[in-house]
C-alpha cells in the first residue's frame, strides 16, 4: 500500500497500445514457485537413423549417444492387449534388429550363405538344397548361437506359410 497498490491486489490496468482501461479489475500479487531442474527442452530427443551397438546391431541407448526409443516389455505387453501385432513387429525388428538367417529345413539349425560358390549350406547336414531364408531379430540369432556355444541346440521348425 505504501507504494501505490491496492490493499485487495485488483488494479485497474490500461491497455499499453491504446491507453484504454481494461474492463475488468485485474489481481496482483507475488507468486512463488519452484523451477524444476530437469526441463522439457533438455530432455527432448527424436531420431530417425543413427548408430548401433555393435554386438547386438540394435540402435544405442540413450540421448548423449543419439540413441533410439526403445521399448519396453511393459510396452510391448500394451501393444499385444491391443492386438497392434503389425506395430510390434516394426518395432521390435524391422527398426530395431533385422537380420535374414538360413536355417535347413531337415534339421532346424541355422546355416550358412557361402559367399565363394553363393549358396546356402547347412554345416550339420552338409547339403545346400533343404536350406531356406528367413527373417528374424539379429538378437535372436545372436542368442541361437550362445545356446549352441552350451550344448544346447534350438532348432527352428518351418512350415510353408
Amino acid at each position: 500500500m505504501q507504494h501505490g497498490f491496492s490493499y485487495n491486489g485488483k488494479d485497474l490496468l490500461h491497455c499499453g497500445i491504446t491507453g484504454e482501461a481494461l474492463t475488468a479489475y485485474v489481481f496482483m500479487g507475488p507468486v512463488y514457485y519452484q523451477k524444476l531442474k530437469h526441463m522439457v527442452l533438455d530432455k527432448m530427443h527424436a531420431r530417425a537413423r543413427g548408430p548401433r551397438v555393435v554386438l547386438t546391431r540394435q540402435p544405442t541407448e540413450g540421448r548423449a549417444r543419439d540413441g533410439g526409443l526403445r521399448l519396453g516389455e511393459m510396452e510391448r505387453d500394451c501393444l499385444i492387449g491391443y492386438g497392434a501385432a503389425m506395430l510390434i513387429l516394426e518395432r521390435l525388428m524391422i527398426s530395431s534388429d533385422q537380420f535374414e538367417a538360413q536355417v535347413c529345413t531337415k534339421c532346424g539349425l541355422l546355416g550358412y550363405h557361402h559367399h565363394g560358390t553363393g549358396k546356402n549350406v547347412c554345416q550339420q547336414c552338409g547339403d545346400g538344397g533343404t536350406v531356406s531364408t528367413l527373417k528374424l531379430p539379429y538378437a535372436c540369432k545372436l542368442l541361437f548361437q550362445e545356446l549352441q556355444s552350451m550344448n544346447i541346440c534350438p532348432r527352428l521348425t518351418l512350415s510353408d506359410a
